[in-house]
């Protein structure tokens, strides 16, 4: 890679890609913004992009008549538009942009044509998708049995662990309610909960961690199931750079 292509390595997956892998991605890959409540595709339109954040966070969202809610969260740690590497031409949820931040994009038919040629990044890719998985299934259960307190806790930690350098979050009520799948009254007492309780700060849409541990404790239990699966995928240094 180039010098200056070193901004693509602050995904986590791209940091992790085989050289042989990466280099032949590198050609086709572009750093383009991610801006705030911007829509990078629709539901059951074509894909044309798989996006690799470096910062930011991008949610799918299950638009339905009655509003739409978070399925699953996408930050530095992976990639969005991964039915691309299922065979899918398009995705069941839309992807919207809820922290503004920057990703490598990747034209779906250069990255299937990377992964002819090298395996070894189709086998990285479905990791993560596996991770995805367990990820969306777990929030199931979370959404079914825990308090909205716990699941805000859990958010929380989650968008933290992206990005440890980042303690605040602009978040308006109306985008946490979306996440959480409630209400914007509800937000409003959890919000103070958290407050009262020292973990954050929270004034007009920006959210600080004041006590990361203590948030972890107020956490529900899906907090520490997911961030075991996805450090199965990028904490072990045994992946071959060929």
């Amino acid at each position: 890679m180039a010098p200056n292509d070193s901004e693509h390595l602050r995904n986590r997956l791209l940091a992790r890609m085989p050289s042989a892998g990466l280099a032949a991605l590198a050609r086709h890959l572009e750093i383009v913004p991610l801006a705030s409540r911007s829509i990078l595709f629709e539901a059951s339109k074509p894909l044309q992009n798989v996006y690799f954040p470096h910062s930011g966070l991008v949610c799918l969202m299950a638009c339905m008549r009655e509003g739409a809610t978070e399925t699953a969260a996408i930050g530095c740690e992976g990639f969005v538009g991964f039915e691309a590497v299922l065979g899918g031409e398009s995705s069941a949820n839309q992807g919207l942009v809820q922290l503004a931040g920057t990703a490598s994009r990747l034209p779906i038919n250069a990255l299937r044509t990377a992964m002819q040629e090298h395996p070894q990044i189709q086998d990285l890719l479905l990791r993560y998708v596996r991770f995805f998985v367990i990820q969306a299934l777990q929030a199931v259960a979370c959404n079914t049995l825990h308090e909205v307190e716990e699941r805000c806790a859990k958010w929380l930690l989650l968008a933290h662990d992206r990005d440890r350098e980042v303690d605040t979050f602009h978040l308006t009520q109306e985008f946490l309610a979306e996440m959480l799948g409630v209400h914007r009254p509800s937000v409003t007492i959890v919000a103070r909960t958290l407050q009262k309780a020292g973990l954050i700060q929270y004034s007009r849409g920006v959210i600080r961690i004041t006590d990361r541990k203590g948030l972890e404790e107020a956490a529900c239990e899906c907090y520490r199931v997911v961030k075991r699966a996805l450090d199965e995928i990028l904490l072990p240094a045994s992946t071959p750079r060929l």
